[in-house]
């Protein structure tokens, strides 16, 4: 009498299956650290090329003989009226958008934090005079600042030469 063949099965056995669960958990384990670090440093670098995109559309203002743009008369500086004068005018004017304005851990912590009205920019723009190359007068004024010390560092600014500091010294 002659036995049938038995045949092999590509399929992987119970304890195969278990053996690479269990390594793929051990990964997980050890690489998620590092994936939580990873996030806060590449939003402070979305955060940094945003100022940077507001830097290069608003240099031409710096020696523009019309001087830097000034927010009109009956805005209440500080407030989001304000804030919305600068959105339009870097729109229609430069082509930015507002998502050039917004950082995104300032984002993610408002939304955690929905007790208070979110700002409609994350930068703040200083009110420099109207008065031609007056932005390039002072070289560590910043342009734009970080609102807040979101990165751990101090506020996120960028100045007339293009560089971009924290407003606390690095040790």
């Amino acid at each position: 009498m002659i036995l049938p063949k038995k045949s092999s099965s590509p399929a992987f056995t119970l304890i195969e299956m278990l053996v690479v669960v269990g390594i793929l958990a051990i990964l997980i384990t050890l690489i998620a650290p590092s994936v939580q670090q990873i996030l806060p440093r590449a939003q402070a670098i979305v955060c940094m090329s945003h100022l940077r995109t507001l830097w290069i559309a608003f240099s031409p203002y710096a020696t523009d003989p019309e001087g830097w743009p000034q927010v009109p008369k009956g805005i209440k500086i500080g407030s989001m009226e304000e804030q919305q004068w600068w959105l339009d005018y870097s729109t229609n004017r430069l082509g930015l958008s507002g998502k050039d304005w917004r950082c995104p851990t300032i984002e993610r912590s408002s939304r955690a934090s929905s007790n208070a009205a979110a700002p409609l920019i994350h930068y703040l723009p200083t009110l420099f005079d109207s008065r031609q190359g007056t932005p390039n007068r002072w070289p560590t004024m910043p342009w734009f600042s970080e609102m807040g010390d979101v990165h751990g560092q101090g506020n996120l600014m960028v100045r007339s030469d293009g560089s971009i500091v924290p407003s606390k010294p690095i040790h």
